[in-house]
């Protein structure tokens, strides 16, 4: 229910987006308000809460706190709230870690295993491997090129715009571009990727679901997120797309076998030696 009030947000009046953000910000706490409760809480009068209550699939506020009660039985680390001026730093604390959990969550459904398969393959066939990603994604590529190098895999992060454009042309057949954008619409990263396609390379997505990045690339590894950042940076959609990366990783060791175990090890024992 609480994915659904989500999706449908946009598509409600202004006063019902209230209702809304209202359930959003404290799911748990529905359960112990009447009708009217959320009304005033929320600045609008009961029609309005009963208008809500239907556009949600619900037949009134009573069915609404049910199919909510069980939304949270069934996942409980889906509290998705925004940080908001004036949280306290318990509440941000707490909105922080249980949006982490359910973005955790969200991927391990969205992940496909085919898709995480087909991208192992490509990194272990290709000579050339450039991680792609601007703005919050930039920090993302430049981990994933921490990940795979140790590999022995000949991978390298670029992260601004002149740069991605100049590596995309100059992919070749036997080249991986790894684009990762939390939207799928990053101008620069969208046409990265048409670019490298042009060129012969095989493109992997780190996106959602059917976006534009996802449409124009030969396997999409879907990290679908519902993260509002308007006010601030995205959180628990990173540590999602740290996660599908770390499951592509893996993925990518135990198809590699020793070829790609050996330089981990070494680099592990260099560590070690200080």
């Amino acid at each position: 229910m609480l994915t659904r009030i989500r999706q449908l947000k946009d598509s409600l009046s202004p006063a019902e987006q209230r209702v809304a953000d209202g359930i959003l910000e404290d799911p748990h706490g529905i359960a112990n308000l009447r009708m009217a409760d959320l009304a005033k809480r929320t600045g609008v009068s009961d029609p309005t809460v009963v208008r809500f209550c239907r556009k949600v699939g619900t037949r009134g506020f009573n069915a609404l706190q049910i199919a909510i009660a069980r939304h949270l039985a069934s996942n409980p680390g889906d509290v998705h709230a925004s940080v908001r001026d004036g949280d306290t730093p318990d509440g941000v604390n707490r909105k922080v870690v249980s949006s982490s959990i359910s973005e955790l969550q969200r991927i391990q459904q969205s992940l496909e295993p085919a898709a995480l398969e087909a991208a192992a393959g490509h990194l272990l066939a290709a000579r050339r491997i450039a991680f792609i990603g601007v703005g919050a994604s930039a920090v993302v590529a430049q981990d994933a090129n921490n990940k795979f190098f140790r590999l022995g895999l000949p991978a390298a992060a670029f992260t601004d715009g002149p740069t991605i454009t100049q590596v995309a042309a100059t992919t070749a057949v036997n080249s991986v571009l790894v684009a990762i954008s939390r939207s799928g619409t990053s101008e620069v990263i969208v046409r990265a990727a048409q670019i490298a396609a042009r060129a012969g390379a095989v493109t992997v997505a780190l996106t959602a679901s059917d976006t534009p990045l996802s449409r124009v690339s030969d396997v999409t590894l879907a990290v679908d997120c519902e993260e509002a950042t308007a006010a601030f940076t995205p959180m628990g959609s990173r540590l999602a797309q740290l996660a599908a990366l770390d499951a592509l990783q893996l993925c990518t060791v135990l198809a590699g076998g020793e070829r790609v175990r050996d330089p981990l090890d070494a680099s592990k024992h260099a560590l070690m030696l200080g």
